[in-house]
């Protein structure tokens, strides 16, 4: 390699001797799934969202504490939902 080796090309060579594949760059926009969570979850929180395959903020605010409650087929109760709602919102209005 000579002093005119691009950088960029000689981290990608560094990389590719470790063996590591650095991430493709895309323009592409995220799908809501695929963006980054706006607050930290609790581990049952991640759990239902794994086990639903959804995003539990999106999820949490339609329909009563109790339709909540079955649509998880009772895998939380409704003070759960409660207090995952309040968190919520609190962080949504914290702008955190």
């Amino acid at each position: 390699m000579t002093d005119k080796t691009p950088i960029t090309k000689l981290k990608r060579q560094i990389l590719d001797r470790q063996g590591v594949q650095p991430e493709k760059r895309t323009k592409r926009m995220l799908t809501v799934n695929e963006q980054p969570d706006t607050f930290h979850k609790t581990p049952t929180m991640k759990l239902i969202e794994y086990k639903y395959h959804i995003k539990i903020e999106n999820e949490i605010f339609i329909g009563s504490l109790m339709d909540v409650v079955r649509r998880f087929n009772y895998d939380i109760d409704k003070s759960t939902v409660s207090k995952w709602r309040k968190y919520i919102k609190d962080r949504r209005s914290d702008g955190s």
